[in-house]
């Protein structure tokens, strides 16, 4: 999981705000069951998703060229935590970002 190289979703629109940081905006899909359930509930054609500073740097920096392992020696260095604190945080929110679909996770191929 280390080695691995988180990468934005190509396919989702992201910002910058006013104050710098990043806000995604995400497009409802159009599927049978959002049809179905829009007869009967409001759901919004966009949702928009704003994220802090923190969030905002590693999204940036999920751009396929730093590995995990940058993220959290990055973490560590530039907001001064310890190892442990920095990896915890850190995969915990690189994996609500993979269950959202923003982002993919490119690992390295095992050498024979």
């Amino acid at each position: 999981m280390l080695k691995s190289r988180p990468i934005r979703n190509a396919q989702v629109q992201w910002e910058r705000d006013e104050n710098g940081e990043v806000v995604i905006t995400l497009e409802r899909r159009e599927t049978w069951k959002a049809k179905l359930l829009s007869k009967f509930f409001y759901l919004p054609k966009r949702h928009r998703i704003s994220l802090d500073e923190v969030g905002s740097r590693i999204w940036e920096l999920c751009d396929g060229d730093h590995t995990v392992r940058d993220l959290i020696e990055y973490l560590k260095k530039q907001y001064k935590l310890n190892p442990k604190e920095a990896e915890v945080s850190l995969t915990h929110y690189l994996k609500q970002l993979g269950r959202k679909r923003l982002v993919g996770f490119a690992v390295p191929l095992q050498k024979k």
